[in-house]
């Protein structure tokens, strides 16, 4: 295995998680213990597309490097993270929308839904960190 091309896709998972992990301890944490309510909310309206966009275009190149240079587990990994990440950018509008609407069952089903999103890229960063430090 080429060094050059298992670094890559190690540092694509290791970006994903340094992102998983500055945006769930470090921001999500503060903003509302320094933000009041509205303020918050268009803080993390702001944030959570890039967020997620940013997670979408780091999977893609993941997937990429998956596709060209590794087995067919490692793309369907990397195309699972993919998945999850357009989800989680797709469904910010409808959370907002529920939110602004007073809907808070649906807001809390979209929101929850963005946890596993997260959670299901966290597990497939780390299992791939691992995976591919073993080849």
């Amino acid at each position: 295995m080429n060094i050059v091309t298992l670094s890559l896709l190690i540092l694509c998972y290791s970006l994903v998680l340094g992102i998983i992990f500055a945006q769930v301890l470090l921001t999500a944490p503060v903003v509302f213990k320094v933000l009041d309510n509205q303020n918050a909310s268009n803080f993390l309206r702001k944030i959570f597309p890039r967020y997620y966009l940013l997670l979408l275009l780091i999977t893609l190149l993941a997937l990429l490097v998956s596709y060209l240079f590794f087995q067919q587990t490692d793309v369907y990994f990397a195309l699972t993270a993919v998945c999850f990440s357009f989800l989680g950018y797709i469904i910010i509008p409808l959370t907002n929308a529920a939110r602004d609407r007073g809907w808070e069952r649906i807001f809390k089903f979209f929101h929850n839904f963005s946890v596993f999103n997260t959670l299901i890229i966290l597990v497939i960063s780390i299992t791939q960190i691992v995976r591919v430090t073993y080849l």
